[in-house]
């Protein structure tokens, strides 16, 4: 039992550590591209030379247990591709070691030239950062006066657009890190970020309730009722989540329009509720069609919510309520 586990700890330790020098050696031979594979190779190199002042302190034990199990055990207890492992451990992390210096020794010839790529790119990228930040305050889905779909579909470009700069920015300042230059800040670049996480905080609201508002639409009148309880608390959540919008937003139209949508139903749905009551009789429908100038037949069985909806109701609130 014994021989038996320590021969189980010995094979997945010798295994862990053969992966280990495969993958390494595979990933070493990478060819260097761009600023982003340059970092990843100059990192892996210094990962490799930090492991060879420990390597010794994980092979020897391997090597102990193996020696312990061939010395009490016949032979026989490993297959061959296990024995051939533990025969070539050091061999291959030797080879690995050296494919590693080759590695450095490239690289310290080729990393001027990243360096003069990376300064220009950074160059570059300052000026595309403020042709950014302008075409945002130009077009952006916070600019006053557009309508709210509008907003929700530029606000999903700019998401994307930022998106890509913030990866640039990133791979950027890893390349500047990695030379051990200053790392270039972008003001814009973080002022429009903040800017459109606002916005995506406002609009994000919105497609919600716009979305909410057109499936109540569908609802036929005589479902109304069983569902009138989980409207209120939908609409409740909508007007909580509007309130504590950051304050900037509020001198937005898009705003405005949002909190008018929520307050609207906040309106419409007690009306709701008293229509829905057994006391309601024909004269009164015939009265809410005579203040607001509708025509409808609510008691047809495809009579919906839509229909109430589109009479205006919050406007006549005084005499539908009377």
């Amino acid at each position: 039992t014994f021989s038996d586990n320590l021969h189980l700890q010995a094979k997945a330790k010798l295994e862990q550590l053969t992966e280990f020098i495969r993958s390494t050696n595979g990933k070493c031979s990478r060819e260097v591209k761009d600023l982003d594979t340059l970092r990843f190779i100059m990192k892996l190199l210094t990962d490799i030379r930090d492991r060879e002042s420990s390597m010794e302190m994980e092979i020897n034990p391997i090597m102990d247990m193996y020696r312990m199990l061939e010395y009490y055990l016949d032979a026989g207890f490993m297959e061959k591709e296990e024995i051939d492992k533990k025969t070539v451990l050091r061999t291959n992390w030797k080879k690995l070691l050296k494919t590693a210096e080759q590695r450095t020794e490239e690289l310290s010839k080729t990393q001027m030239k990243f360096k003069r790529t990376l300064l220009r790119d950074i160059k570059e990228f300052k000026i595309d950062v403020v042709n950014f930040r302008e075409d945002f305050l130009k077009n952006g889905p916070m600019v006053d006066g557009i309508q709210p779909n509008e907003a929700v579909d530029r606000l999903s470009r700019f998401k994307e657009e930022l998106k890509i700069r913030e990866r640039k920015c990133d791979s950027y300042q890893g390349g500047e890190d990695l030379f051990a230059l200053p790392i270039t800040e972008y003001p814009d670049l973080e002022k429009t970020r903040k800017e459109i996480k606002l916005a995506d905080s406002l609009f994000s609201l919105y497609v919600d309730v716009l979305g909410t508002l057109t499936e109540w639409k569908t609802i036929l009148w005589v479902d109304v009722l069983e569902r009138i309880g989980d409207m209120n608390t939908q609409i409740e959540n909508f007007a909580l989540r509007c309130k504590k919008l950051p304050a900037r937003l509020r001198e937005y139209s898009a705003y405005k329009m949002l909190k008018q949508e929520i307050e609207d139903f906040e309106t419409i749905l007690p009306q709701m509720q008293e229509l829905c009551k057994d006391s309601i009789r024909e004269r009164h429908w015939e009265e809410i069609k005579e203040i607001t100038g509708a025509d409808f037949d609510q008691n047809g069985p495809e009579f919906k919510l839509e229909s109430l909806i589109a009479i205006d109701m919050p406007a006549h609130r005084d005499d539908i309520e009377e």
